[in-house]
């Protein structure tokens, strides 16, 4: 008898020590993904706070496209003159795509670096006076551009929004 519901009490007490478990793998990973969605988010507004830095003038560091899901464009970090990868400087040139899951920034045509976002993810666009440009603007126009994106609540609510804005300091 003394065995039998020692048993009993043993399964119920690793039932809840399963359940407790996955509810802390589910919190752990919710932490990191928004870990490595604030660590993706601060990059990105870094390299556009950057976009079109020239300082000889001669690069024609800009912007060269913007829409709802991708972003190219480039700055002469280095100060030659050109835009084009260097041993000192490889990141001249980019490119950021986001769809839901995915968020990449690709350096001079090369890899991607993905990003676990599972939910919405989007660009919007503003001008230098904080009018909304629309999904597709021209890109001198665009000054603020603001990243959306919705990762998954751990408690299984619907996923928190967040939006992360930077201002670009060149023209």
């Amino acid at each position: 008898m003394s065995a039998t519901i020692g048993f009993i009490v043993t399964g119920a007490a690793l039932v809840l020590c399963a359940a407790g478990n996955r509810a802390v793998a589910r919190i752990a990973a919710s932490e990191a993904a928004w870990q490595e969605a604030r660590a993706a988010a601060t990059q990105w507004a870094a390299d556009w706070r950057g976009a079109g830095f020239d300082p000889t003038g001669t690069s024609n560091a800009g912007v060269s496209r913007l829409g709802r899901d991708t972003m190219e464009f480039s700055a002469d970090w280095n100060g030659d003159g050109a835009i084009v990868p260097t041993a000192s400087n490889p990141n001249e040139r980019l490119a950021y795509a986001i769809a839901p899951g995915v968020f990449r920034r690709g350096i001079n045509g090369g890899p991607r670096i993905a990003a676990a976002w599972p939910d919405s993810a989007r660009f919007s666009f503003r001008d230098g006076a904080g009018g909304d440009l629309g999904p597709d603007p021209p890109p001198a126009e665009a000054r603020t551009v603001v990243l959306r994106f919705a990762l998954p609540d751990p408690d299984g609510g619907p996923p928190p929004v967040v939006e992360w804005a930077a201002t670009r300091r060149n023209p």
